[in-house]
Parts: C-alpha cells; structure tokens; sequence
C-alpha cells in the first residue's frame, strides 16, 4: 500500500503528457480540484489552518459545481477531492455531489471529520469514493475532545460510523481506502500507538501521521520540535503489516524550518481550489486574499475563468513573490515543485541514462 499511495511523495510522474504541456508553455487545466461543499464546520480543532475564514454557513450549489466538473473533466481534469474550509458532509447534497462527480468519470475523495458519515450516508455514496480520510487528533476522549472541540459524544458516534463503514466496504466489496489522518501534536503524541492498534482493529487501511504547518493567515500558532518526536516512528510502525499502513511522515517533518530552494511555485496550474461560495483560488494558502482569487463559478464557467487574463496576471504576480514568504513549510505541492524545478533546471550530464 505504500508504494502504491505515495504518501510522502507525489503522482504527477504519472502524468507526462501534462506535464509535457507544461514544459513546453501550454495552458494546461488542473489535473486535481479541491472543492469545499461547506464553509461551515460542527469542530473547532486547535489546529485548524482556515479558522480565519470564519466557518461561514455557505455551502457549494450541486448543479453549479457538477456542471464546471463536466466540462473540466473534457480539457483534463482526473480527481477531485472534496475537502477544504468545513466540514464537506454539512451540505446536505454532499451524497448526490459525490456520485455526480463520479458519474463524469471523475475520481472523488474526501476529507471528514467523520462525524456525519452515518451509516445510512455511507449506503449513498460510500461506493463513489476512491479514498476517504478521517481527521481525527485521538481515539481518547480527553485528548480529542480537546484538540477537536466539538460535541459531546462526537468520538462515540465517530468510532460507531467507522466501524459501520468498514462493514459496508466489506459487505459491498468495494475498494475504497480507508485512512486516518493525524496531525502530530505535543497533546496528542502519547496515545498514537494505542490509536494505531484501535485502527487497525476497527478494519482501517491506514493512518497517517504528519507535522502541524502554520498558514500564514491562521490564528492558531504552534512552536513544535519534530525531531523530539522521531522516536515516536519505531512504536507506532510496529502495527503494519499488508493490511493496516502506518505512515510516519518524517520528511515531512525534516522540512519544517527549511528555506525552499525553487524559487516559484511550478505546480499551481496542476491543481486549483474552489471555496464553497464557489471562488476559485490558486491554492488553500491564498483563500480570502482577494488579490489572489480568480474569479467565482456562480459569475462565470470555470473555462473563463481559467483561459481568463485575471488568472495570468495573479500567476504572474505570485511568480514574482518569496514563495518562502507567501507559502506554507511542507505544502501538498513541494514535492512537484521539486519535481518541476527539476524538470526546469535539468544538470550538466542528464544525456548520460
């Protein structure tokens, strides 16, 4: 499952002839969307990257984004993962927007905090989801009912919904995977071995272990040393095996406080984000900075916005930022920038195979 995932890694090897595109100057259309079909959230986790934006009840319009998706799909676009500033399952279409995109032959994952996924959900739509992964800080009730916020009750009905979903995964043989994610805190760090055999138990296929990353615009601010917490790999991994993954996601960790060496971000037209009152931004780092937004889905089609001139300019303008400056310590995009860069600035010798 690793290999197969690339958890600390990255696909876009898989996608030469974009990426061939690229190279060559083309306008190329993302090959990955994330959406938020809420912009409210029933948590209000301690690490939360967006807290700034407010949680704002706004909730994406079906037939509006499915629409865009279609026509995205026909100029390049392979998945989209529904995630973003709130919690996806408080849109009520969220079942509907789910097998929508699927039914363009579309790929759809989500992000969760899981509350919602009743078992009755799970019947609608669980069989559309290439990969759905929880986030959740602890199977402990103290620890996650501080670090989450939420309701009282919220890990009892959650552990009851993964349990009923790994059930309706087996009965229905589908091969969606299954993961949790886990943001490494000092609140949280004691528990992770037992969270990993409670997992493993419950039937999940994964858990994944990754460093907090500060957004420039959240209110919540953490000082973590990660490299206290390396030792921490050895225990947890004792519980994988070929059916239950354990990623440590140490490389993750290791670039926390380390200046980028590409100088702009080469991935941003592989990828794109629409916040749920249907704004498209280059990436959940610039959400609510209006100089960076590129338009909105509700005013125009998704091709205008993005064959528009407003986007040239904003790329333009963020090619000539600090991306050090701008951007957040191991984002989703380093590896392919690194990739690019790469690709970019090719050495002395690279005729010789």
């Amino acid at each position: 499952m690793e290999d197969r995932i690339r958890m600390d890694s990255h696909k876009l090897i898989y996608h030469p002839e974009a990426t061939c595109k690229w190279l060559k100057g083309e306008n190329i259309y993302p090959i990955e969307i994330e959406i938020s079909p809420s912009g409210a959230c029933n948590h209000r986790c301690i690490f939360c990257a967006v807290d700034y934006v407010g949680y704002q009840p706004a909730f994406l319009d079906k037939d509006t984004i499915l629409q865009n998706i279609r026509q995205m799909h026909t100029k390049g676009l392979k998945s989209v993962i529904c995630s973003g500033e709130g919690e996806p399952l408080l849109n009520k279409y969220m079942p509907e927007i789910a097998n929508g995109i699927k039914s363009c032959g579309v790929d759809v994952a989500m992000s969760t905090n899981g509350i919602l996924f009743t078992d009755e959900v799970a019947k609608k739509c669980l069989a559309s989801f290439t990969w759905i992964r929880f986030s959740i800080a602890s199977m402990e009730e103290e620890s996650y009912r501080y670090i989450q916020r939420g309701n009282s009750g919220d890990l009892k009905k959650l552990k009851e919904n993964l349990r009923n979903i790994v059930k309706i995964k087996k009965d229905k043989g589908l091969h969606t995977t299954l993961g949790v994610q886990c943001l490494l805190l000092p609140d949280n760090k004691n528990q992770l071995v037992d969270m990993a055999k409670e997992l493993k138990e419950i039937g999940m296929d994964y858990l994944s272990i990754k460093p907090y990353s500060q957004h420039l615009h959240s209110e919540n601010k953490f000082e973590i040393n990660y490299e206290e917490m390396f030792d921490l790999e050895k225990e947890v991994k004792q519980y994988s095996d070929d059916t239950f993954a354990v990623y440590f996601r140490t490389n993750a960790m290791k670039k926390m406080h380390h200046e980028k060496k590409y100088r702009q971000c080469y991935g941003l037209p592989f990828m794109t984000h629409i916040d749920a009152k249907g704004n498209v931004w280059p990436c959940v780092a610039h959400i609510g900075t209006e100089a960076y937004c590129y338009g909105n889905i509700y005013d125009q089609t998704f091709e205008e916005i993005w064959e528009g001139n407003k986007r040239q300019e904003i790329m333009e303008k963020l090619n000539k930022e600090d991306i050090n400056k701008v951007c957040r310590e191991a984002c989703r995009l380093d590896e392919i920038n690194k990739y690019l860069h790469e690709l970019k600035h090719p050495g002395e010798h690279v005729n010789f195979i």
